[in-house]
């Protein structure tokens, strides 16, 4: 019902609650890409954000899901688990999607939503065709002791944005102009929220389960905060259902 929440001055993405449906062990460094999308060692947990709190997320979708956590230094925070974002004048968050239905085309993305298929490769293979987001090259990835695929995306730098992420020219959703990425499966509606906005995705097989982490950051985001949003997701760590 609630298309955006403000949390400390900031305008953060939240899903859309009425959307159709759509048809390893853990080690202690998590590999992680860097921005030319190479795995790189990052930091573990312990090491990069010792004395913080952990957060609890839940996975975007219709489904059965396990939990995660990540441990967040000051100025992150959750309303509903769901997306875990920093505060400030930047978008920048993290969640974790079930993904169901990918627009061939991100603005006209009404007439040209495909089911890609079951695996991580069919899931990445969409996403990297997907028009005008200029993804990277994708790389094998290893990420809360899950294997998977990582690549990077954007928002074009030019796209006209107004309003509450209303993107000029795209198709229309409870009366907003959205430039989406993909529909969870199920739930909720991965829609972007400013022009040049970066998207980090991690598409990983969780004990047979094809999970996507998004981590995202707006131009505006330093190198310091998006230094802080790799050691978030670098401490991300899967629960199973029942826990």
């Amino acid at each position: 019902m609630h298309r955006q929440a403000v949390l400390g001055g900031m305008v953060i993405v939240v899903l859309l609650v009425a959307l159709r449906p759509t048809s390893g062990a853990a080690q202690d460094q998590t590999p992680a890409p860097t921005a030319g999308g190479s795995a790189v060692a990052a930091p573990g947990a312990s090491e990069a954000l010792s004395g913080v709190r952990s957060l609890a997320g839940k996975v975007l979708g219709a489904g059965t899901y396990p939990g995660y956590a990540v441990e967040v230094p000051e100025g992150w925070s959750t309303d509903d688990g769901r997306f875990i974002i920093k505060q400030g004048p930047f978008v920048m968050g993290v969640s974790v999607w079930d993904v169901g239905q990918v627009p061939r085309d991100p603005c006209q993305w009404s007439s040209t939503l495909e089911d890609p298929g079951p695996s991580v490769d069919d899931l990445v293979a969409a996403l990297v065709a997907q028009a005008q987001r200029d993804a990277s090259e994708p790389t094998d990835v290893l990420l809360a002791g899950y294997p998977g695929r990582y690549l990077e995306w954007s928002v074009p730098d030019d796209a006209v944005v107004t309003g509450d992420a209303d993107f000029e020219g795209c198709d229309i959703q409870e009366g907003h102009a959205d430039f989406v990425s993909w529909f969870g499966d199920g739930y909720g509606e991965r829609w972007q929220q400013v022009a040049g906005q970066v998207d980090r995705l991690w598409v990983l097989d969780v004990d047979g389960q094809r999970l996507v982490v998004d981590a995202t950051y707006s131009p505006d985001a330093t190198d310091v905060d998006r230094d802080e949003l790799e050691r978030v997701v670098a401490s991300l760590r899967f629960e199973s259902p029942e826990d």
